[in-house]
């Protein structure tokens, strides 16, 4: 438990320092992507693993596939919904947070 709270601490030190950046690839919402991506990743893996009770590599993919799946939807979403733009930069940070999150499950679940 130990390791995960301060990896997040890092983490989120690292990202808060540009959040009022004007850049596609810094700023707030670029800190929640990559956030929420590695949160919800490894909330997946704990619903697959814990509740539903698949295996270890199950689980992994399982995770993987449904954050990656909101992600991209949530992306979707803003270009026709929101009528704003599918940014790349977003996708970008969600990736990076999935990757993150199965690191967090690697080594410290």
């Amino acid at each position: 438990m130990n390791k995960m709270l301060i990896t997040f601490v890092v983490i989120i030190f690292i990202l808060s320092t540009p959040l009022l950046a004007k850049s596609p690839w810094l700023g707030q919402d670029k800190a929640m992507h990559f956030l929420t991506s590695a949160y919800l990743t490894y909330w997946n893996y704990g619903l697959s693993r814990d509740i539903i009770q698949r295996s270890d590599d199950s689980s992994i993919v399982f995770a993987v596939s449904l954050t990656t799946l909101l992600g991209t939807g949530k992306e979707c979403s803003d270009k026709f919904i929101k009528r704003t733009k599918f940014s790349w930069h977003d996708m970008a940070y969600n990736t990076a947070g999935v990757l993150f999150g199965v690191y967090i499950i690697k080594n410290v679940r």
